[in-house]
């Protein structure tokens, strides 16, 4: 039986990645303000700083794949993302595809080039995470 779905290039995740990027650079400086706010306006410790944008990073990722499957930049670049078994992303999911997703950065990208040589295109993000990225 031959399926219609069609998965997104290596373009266009990454340049999906880049629009996110800019997104959530917004979101660190709303988060950050708050937070020198909060501290009278002394700069947080090097340490706390990090974590706290971890851990933003990862909610700003799991509140839009758990609700909709799709980031403001997904929408855009027409993709989503869906659990392989057919149920909702659950939150050790969007946490296992965030870190995944940050080591792939780190090698600038490379890893998403075994989309090709997956038939269903895809990385190793989505497979570990037992998620997939389709075209809508």
């Amino acid at each position: 039986m031959h399926s219609n779905i069609q998965y997104p290039s290596f373009l266009t995740r990454f340049l999906c990645g880049i629009y996110d990027s800019l997104l959530l650079l917004g979101v660190w400086f709303l988060v950050g303000s708050v937070l020198l706010l909060l501290n009278n306006f002394n700069p947080l410790n090097p340490f706390v700083g990090f974590i706290v944008s971890i851990i933003t990073a990862w909610s700003f990722f799991a509140f839009f794949w758990m609700r909709g499957g799709q980031t403001l930049g997904m929408k855009v670049w027409k993709i989503k993302l869906v659990n392989i078994g057919d149920q909702r992303i659950s939150l050790s999911q969007t946490a296992l595809r965030f870190l995944l997703n940050v080591c792939i950065y780190l090698l600038a990208g490379l890893p998403l080039l075994l989309i090709y040589l997956h038939p269903q295109r895809l990385a190793i993000n989505d497979i570990l995470s037992k998620t997939k990225l389709i075209k809508v």
